[in-house]
Protein backbone atom coordinates (compact mmCIF):
# COMPACT_ATOMS: atom_id res chain seq x y z
CA UNK A 1 0.00 0.00 0.00
CA UNK A 2 2.76 2.64 0.82
CA UNK A 3 4.72 2.00 -2.18
CA UNK A 4 1.26 2.39 -4.39
CA UNK A 5 0.80 5.88 -2.06
CA UNK A 6 4.21 6.89 -3.30
CA UNK A 7 3.96 6.82 -6.92
CA UNK A 8 3.65 9.77 -9.31
CA UNK A 9 -0.11 10.41 -10.31
CA UNK A 10 -0.77 9.06 -13.14
CA UNK A 11 2.13 6.57 -13.19
CA UNK A 12 0.05 3.46 -12.43
CA UNK A 13 1.24 0.52 -14.26
CA UNK A 14 -1.55 -1.27 -16.88
CA UNK A 15 -0.89 -4.36 -14.26
CA UNK A 16 -1.59 -2.39 -11.19
CA UNK A 17 -4.45 -0.78 -13.30
CA UNK A 18 -6.29 -3.93 -13.86
CA UNK A 19 -5.43 -5.16 -10.86
CA UNK A 20 -7.22 -2.03 -9.38
CA UNK A 21 -10.19 -2.05 -11.60
CA UNK A 22 -10.97 -5.85 -11.34
CA UNK A 23 -11.34 -5.49 -6.96
CA UNK A 24 -13.68 -2.21 -7.92
CA UNK A 25 -15.90 -4.72 -10.27
CA UNK A 26 -15.75 -6.89 -7.35
CA UNK A 27 -17.06 -4.80 -4.80
CA UNK A 28 -19.50 -3.21 -6.83
CA UNK A 29 -20.76 -6.60 -7.59
CA UNK A 30 -21.03 -7.42 -3.57
CA UNK A 31 -22.72 -4.46 -3.04
CA UNK A 32 -25.74 -5.19 -5.44
CA UNK A 33 -28.54 -7.34 -4.50
CA UNK A 34 -28.18 -11.08 -3.31
CA UNK A 35 -30.19 -12.35 -5.86
CA UNK A 36 -28.41 -10.58 -8.48
CA UNK A 37 -25.67 -13.20 -9.57
CA UNK A 38 -23.05 -12.78 -6.35
CA UNK A 39 -24.75 -15.66 -4.81
CA UNK A 40 -24.66 -18.96 -6.81
CA UNK A 41 -28.04 -20.43 -7.35
CA UNK A 42 -28.98 -23.66 -6.14
CA UNK A 43 -29.21 -26.54 -9.08
CA UNK A 44 -32.64 -28.20 -9.31
CA UNK A 45 -33.90 -30.93 -11.59
CA UNK A 46 -37.20 -32.12 -11.50
CA UNK A 47 -38.57 -34.80 -13.83
CA UNK A 48 -41.83 -32.57 -15.01
CA UNK A 49 -42.08 -28.99 -16.31
CA UNK A 50 -45.06 -29.01 -13.97
CA UNK A 51 -42.62 -29.59 -10.82
CA UNK A 52 -40.13 -27.09 -12.38
CA UNK A 53 -43.03 -24.65 -12.12
CA UNK A 54 -43.57 -25.39 -8.19
CA UNK A 55 -40.03 -25.05 -7.43
CA UNK A 56 -39.79 -21.87 -9.65
CA UNK A 57 -42.24 -20.10 -7.65
CA UNK A 58 -41.14 -21.20 -4.34
CA UNK A 59 -37.32 -20.94 -5.14
CA UNK A 60 -37.85 -17.44 -6.46
CA UNK A 61 -34.63 -15.60 -5.84
CA UNK A 62 -32.16 -18.91 -4.74
CA UNK A 63 -32.53 -21.34 -7.58
CA UNK A 64 -31.93 -22.30 -11.24
CA UNK A 65 -34.54 -24.54 -12.32
CA UNK A 66 -34.65 -26.94 -15.33
CA UNK A 67 -37.45 -30.15 -16.06
CA UNK A 68 -35.97 -33.51 -17.77
CA UNK A 69 -39.42 -34.04 -19.47
CA UNK A 70 -39.78 -31.03 -21.87
CA UNK A 71 -42.51 -28.70 -22.10
CA UNK A 72 -45.40 -30.24 -24.23
CA UNK A 73 -44.17 -34.09 -24.24
CA UNK A 74 -45.87 -37.13 -22.59
CA UNK A 75 -44.14 -37.43 -19.53
CA UNK A 76 -44.75 -41.38 -19.98
CA UNK A 77 -43.35 -42.24 -23.25
CA UNK A 78 -40.68 -39.49 -22.98
CA UNK A 79 -36.65 -40.70 -23.45
CA UNK A 80 -33.79 -38.89 -22.65
CA UNK A 81 -31.84 -37.30 -25.05
CA UNK A 82 -27.95 -36.02 -25.62
CA UNK A 83 -27.27 -33.59 -22.65
CA UNK A 84 -30.06 -34.37 -20.47
CA UNK A 85 -27.18 -37.21 -18.49
CA UNK A 86 -25.04 -33.79 -18.33
CA UNK A 87 -27.62 -31.45 -16.68
CA UNK A 88 -28.10 -34.30 -14.00
CA UNK A 89 -25.20 -34.31 -12.94
CA UNK A 90 -24.55 -30.86 -12.34
CA UNK A 91 -28.09 -30.78 -9.78
CA UNK A 92 -27.81 -29.84 -6.62
CA UNK A 93 -31.12 -31.45 -5.30
CA UNK A 94 -34.08 -33.45 -7.47
CA UNK A 95 -37.92 -33.43 -7.30
CA UNK A 96 -39.69 -36.55 -8.92
CA UNK A 97 -43.30 -37.53 -8.43
CA UNK A 98 -42.63 -41.32 -7.98
CA UNK A 99 -45.47 -44.26 -8.47
CA UNK A 100 -43.54 -45.17 -11.55
CA UNK A 101 -45.68 -42.43 -13.18
CA UNK A 102 -42.08 -40.89 -15.34
CA UNK A 103 -40.20 -43.91 -15.26
CA UNK A 104 -37.43 -42.94 -17.94
CA UNK A 105 -36.89 -39.62 -16.40
CA UNK A 106 -36.80 -40.97 -12.70
CA UNK A 107 -34.38 -43.80 -13.71
CA UNK A 108 -31.76 -41.35 -15.75
CA UNK A 109 -32.01 -38.91 -11.90
CA UNK A 110 -31.44 -42.54 -10.01
CA UNK A 111 -28.45 -43.42 -12.21
CA UNK A 112 -26.84 -40.12 -12.75
CA UNK A 113 -27.07 -37.39 -9.70
CA UNK A 114 -24.18 -37.23 -7.78
CA UNK A 115 -23.50 -39.41 -4.69
CA UNK A 116 -24.87 -37.72 -1.57
CA UNK A 117 -27.47 -35.28 -3.77
CA UNK A 118 -31.08 -35.85 -3.10
CA UNK A 119 -33.10 -36.95 -5.12
CA UNK A 120 -36.97 -36.46 -3.29
CA UNK A 121 -40.22 -38.60 -4.91
CA UNK A 122 -42.67 -36.49 -3.64
CA UNK A 123 -45.33 -39.28 -3.84
CA UNK A 124 -43.01 -41.89 -3.27
CA UNK A 125 -44.29 -42.60 0.23
CA UNK A 126 -48.10 -42.84 1.43
CA UNK A 127 -46.82 -40.31 4.21
CA UNK A 128 -44.82 -37.90 2.34
CA UNK A 129 -46.94 -35.26 2.77
CA UNK A 130 -47.71 -35.51 6.55
CA UNK A 131 -47.97 -32.22 8.44
CA UNK A 132 -48.17 -30.94 4.95
CA UNK A 133 -52.27 -29.99 5.03
CA UNK A 134 -53.30 -32.54 2.33
CA UNK A 135 -55.27 -35.84 2.91
CA UNK A 136 -53.47 -36.83 -0.55
CA UNK A 137 -52.73 -40.55 -0.39
CA UNK A 138 -54.30 -42.11 2.24
CA UNK A 139 -57.74 -41.84 -0.21
CA UNK A 140 -55.59 -41.65 -3.75
CA UNK A 141 -52.61 -43.83 -3.89
CA UNK A 142 -53.26 -46.51 -1.34
CA UNK A 143 -55.07 -49.01 -3.41
CA UNK A 144 -56.12 -46.63 -6.18
CA UNK A 145 -53.05 -45.91 -8.15
CA UNK A 146 -53.79 -42.34 -9.33
CA UNK A 147 -50.27 -40.24 -9.14
CA UNK A 148 -51.35 -37.07 -10.48
CA UNK A 149 -52.56 -35.95 -7.56
CA UNK A 150 -51.98 -32.25 -7.80
CA UNK A 151 -55.66 -32.19 -9.94
CA UNK A 152 -57.03 -30.85 -6.56
CA UNK A 153 -56.00 -27.87 -5.61
CA UNK A 154 -55.06 -28.39 -2.28
CA UNK A 155 -53.00 -31.24 -3.25
CA UNK A 156 -51.28 -28.85 -5.86
CA UNK A 157 -50.63 -26.54 -2.89
CA UNK A 158 -49.47 -29.63 -0.92
CA UNK A 159 -46.89 -30.35 -3.25
CA UNK A 160 -45.44 -26.70 -3.39
CA UNK A 161 -45.95 -27.16 0.29
CA UNK A 162 -43.17 -30.62 0.34
CA UNK A 163 -40.76 -28.59 -1.95
CA UNK A 164 -40.31 -25.57 0.23
CA UNK A 165 -40.16 -28.33 3.40
CA UNK A 166 -36.81 -30.29 1.36
CA UNK A 167 -35.53 -26.79 -0.03
CA UNK A 168 -35.73 -25.17 3.46
CA UNK A 169 -33.55 -28.59 4.80
CA UNK A 170 -31.68 -28.54 1.77
CA UNK A 171 -30.58 -24.46 2.29
CA UNK A 172 -31.37 -23.63 5.86
CA UNK A 173 -30.36 -20.33 4.93
CA UNK A 174 -32.98 -19.62 2.34
CA UNK A 175 -35.90 -20.56 4.89
CA UNK A 176 -37.16 -16.87 5.24
CA UNK A 177 -37.14 -16.58 1.34
CA UNK A 178 -39.09 -19.92 0.65
CA UNK A 179 -41.79 -19.44 3.03
CA UNK A 180 -42.30 -15.48 1.61
CA UNK A 181 -42.38 -16.77 -2.14
CA UNK A 182 -44.81 -19.91 -1.05
CA UNK A 183 -47.13 -17.77 0.98
CA UNK A 184 -47.42 -15.69 -1.93
CA UNK A 185 -47.66 -18.18 -4.39
CA UNK A 186 -51.03 -20.06 -2.32
CA UNK A 187 -52.74 -16.88 -2.35
CA UNK A 188 -52.57 -17.08 -5.64
CA UNK A 189 -53.28 -20.72 -5.93
CA UNK A 190 -56.71 -20.17 -3.43
CA UNK A 191 -57.62 -17.57 -5.85
CA UNK A 192 -57.25 -19.63 -9.22
CA UNK A 193 -59.16 -22.20 -7.37
CA UNK A 194 -61.95 -20.24 -6.57
CA UNK A 195 -62.35 -18.92 -9.75
CA UNK A 196 -62.11 -23.07 -11.12
CA UNK A 197 -65.20 -23.68 -8.72
CA UNK A 198 -67.03 -20.88 -10.01
CA UNK A 199 -66.83 -21.44 -13.49
CA UNK A 200 -68.12 -25.63 -12.63
CA UNK A 201 -70.72 -24.59 -10.54
CA UNK A 202 -72.24 -22.86 -13.74
CA UNK A 203 -72.26 -26.15 -15.91
CA UNK A 204 -75.16 -27.94 -15.43
CA UNK A 205 -74.91 -31.11 -13.49
CA UNK A 206 -77.05 -33.22 -15.78
CA UNK A 207 -73.62 -32.36 -18.06
CA UNK A 208 -71.19 -32.86 -15.75
CA UNK A 209 -70.19 -36.05 -17.54
CA UNK A 210 -66.13 -36.25 -18.22
CA UNK A 211 -65.18 -38.61 -21.17
CA UNK A 212 -61.45 -39.03 -22.00
CA UNK A 213 -57.92 -40.57 -22.50
CA UNK A 214 -56.64 -39.53 -19.21
CA UNK A 215 -57.30 -41.83 -16.44
CA UNK A 216 -55.62 -39.30 -13.78
CA UNK A 217 -59.10 -37.39 -13.93
CA UNK A 218 -60.80 -39.92 -11.74
CA UNK A 219 -59.31 -37.92 -8.88
CA UNK A 220 -60.18 -34.79 -10.63
CA UNK A 221 -63.23 -35.67 -11.54
CA UNK A 222 -63.96 -36.28 -7.50
CA UNK A 223 -63.03 -32.89 -6.69
CA UNK A 224 -64.56 -31.04 -9.04
CA UNK A 225 -67.97 -33.42 -8.62
CA UNK A 226 -67.52 -34.24 -12.30
CA UNK A 227 -68.58 -37.94 -13.23
CA UNK A 228 -65.37 -39.54 -14.78
CA UNK A 229 -67.62 -41.46 -17.43
CA UNK A 230 -65.07 -43.53 -19.52
CA UNK A 231 -62.00 -43.61 -20.56
CA UNK A 232 -60.16 -44.83 -23.52
CA UNK A 233 -56.62 -45.77 -22.03
CA UNK A 234 -53.99 -48.11 -22.59
CA UNK A 235 -53.25 -50.51 -19.95
CA UNK A 236 -49.52 -52.23 -19.58
CA UNK A 237 -48.84 -51.43 -23.16
CA UNK A 238 -52.22 -52.94 -24.61
CA UNK A 239 -52.92 -51.74 -28.03
CA UNK A 240 -56.35 -50.07 -28.34
CA UNK A 241 -58.75 -51.54 -31.03
CA UNK A 242 -62.09 -50.73 -32.95
CA UNK A 243 -64.06 -52.34 -30.27
CA UNK A 244 -62.44 -49.72 -27.92
CA UNK A 245 -64.18 -47.14 -30.15
CA UNK A 246 -67.12 -48.29 -30.63
CA UNK A 247 -67.51 -48.83 -26.91
CA UNK A 248 -66.35 -45.15 -26.77
CA UNK A 249 -69.01 -44.17 -29.13
CA UNK A 250 -71.95 -45.93 -27.58
CA UNK A 251 -71.25 -44.52 -24.18
CA UNK A 252 -71.51 -41.14 -25.93
CA UNK A 253 -74.52 -42.14 -27.35
CA UNK A 254 -76.12 -43.72 -24.20
CA UNK A 255 -75.14 -40.83 -21.36
CA UNK A 256 -75.82 -37.65 -23.74
CA UNK A 257 -72.10 -36.36 -23.48
CA UNK A 258 -71.46 -33.16 -24.91
CA UNK A 259 -68.19 -33.63 -25.40
CA UNK A 260 -64.90 -35.78 -25.18
CA UNK A 261 -61.70 -34.11 -23.92
CA UNK A 262 -58.32 -35.59 -25.44
CA UNK A 263 -54.49 -34.61 -24.18
CA UNK A 264 -52.87 -32.07 -25.38
CA UNK A 265 -49.88 -33.99 -26.54
CA UNK A 266 -50.39 -36.65 -29.07
CA UNK A 267 -51.21 -40.00 -28.57
CA UNK A 268 -52.93 -43.28 -29.62
CA UNK A 269 -55.50 -42.93 -27.11
CA UNK A 270 -56.54 -38.99 -27.68
CA UNK A 271 -56.68 -39.72 -31.79
CA UNK A 272 -59.08 -42.76 -31.39
CA UNK A 273 -61.12 -40.62 -28.77
CA UNK A 274 -61.05 -38.03 -30.97
CA UNK A 275 -62.53 -39.93 -34.15
CA UNK A 276 -65.28 -41.37 -31.75
CA UNK A 277 -66.05 -37.41 -30.72
CA UNK A 278 -65.79 -36.33 -34.36
CA UNK A 279 -68.14 -39.83 -35.59
CA UNK A 280 -70.74 -39.07 -32.83
CA UNK A 281 -71.16 -35.12 -33.41
CA UNK A 282 -70.04 -34.15 -30.38
CA UNK A 283 -67.38 -31.55 -29.34
CA UNK A 284 -63.53 -32.56 -29.60
CA UNK A 285 -62.10 -30.79 -26.54
CA UNK A 286 -58.58 -30.49 -24.00
CA UNK A 287 -57.74 -31.04 -20.73
CA UNK A 288 -54.19 -31.03 -19.39
CA UNK A 289 -52.95 -32.83 -16.62
CA UNK A 290 -49.89 -34.04 -16.33
CA UNK A 291 -47.64 -31.76 -18.87
CA UNK A 292 -47.47 -28.23 -19.50
CA UNK A 293 -47.07 -26.46 -22.74
CA UNK A 294 -46.62 -22.75 -24.54
CA UNK A 295 -50.74 -22.15 -23.81
CA UNK A 296 -50.63 -23.48 -20.39
CA UNK A 297 -47.24 -22.09 -19.00
CA UNK A 298 -47.52 -23.10 -15.44
CA UNK A 299 -50.02 -24.79 -12.58
CA UNK A 300 -52.10 -22.07 -11.87
CA UNK A 301 -53.04 -21.36 -16.22
CA UNK A 302 -53.56 -25.17 -16.15
CA UNK A 303 -56.04 -24.92 -13.31
CA UNK A 304 -57.62 -22.10 -15.51
CA UNK A 305 -57.82 -23.23 -18.87
CA UNK A 306 -59.19 -27.05 -17.71
CA UNK A 307 -61.93 -24.87 -15.87
CA UNK A 308 -62.71 -22.72 -18.39
CA UNK A 309 -62.54 -25.46 -21.06
CA UNK A 310 -64.89 -27.63 -18.93
CA UNK A 311 -67.15 -24.52 -19.14
CA UNK A 312 -67.19 -23.96 -22.20
CA UNK A 313 -67.66 -27.67 -23.73
CA UNK A 314 -70.15 -29.03 -20.95
CA UNK A 315 -72.93 -25.99 -21.79
CA UNK A 316 -71.67 -23.99 -18.50
CA UNK A 317 -74.16 -21.20 -18.12
CA UNK A 318 -73.64 -18.33 -21.28
CA UNK A 319 -71.03 -20.46 -22.56
CA UNK A 320 -71.44 -20.34 -26.89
Amino acid sequence: MNRLQHRPAGRLPIGGLLLALTALLISVSACGGGSSGSEKKIKVITTLPLFADFVREVGSGRVEVSSLVPMGANPQAWQPATGDVERVAQADIAFANGHDFEPAATKVLQENLRPGVPLVQIAGDDDALEGAGAEIFHQTITGAHQPVLWMSVQNGKAYAQFIRQELTKFDPEGEKQYTKNADAYFGRVDETEKYAFKRLDAVPPENKKLISTDTSLEYFGSYYAIELTAQLSVYQGQALTPEDVERIKSTIRERDALAVFVQPYASAESDLLRRAGEETGVRVCTLYSDSLDDNVKSYIDLIRFDADELYRCLGGQGAG
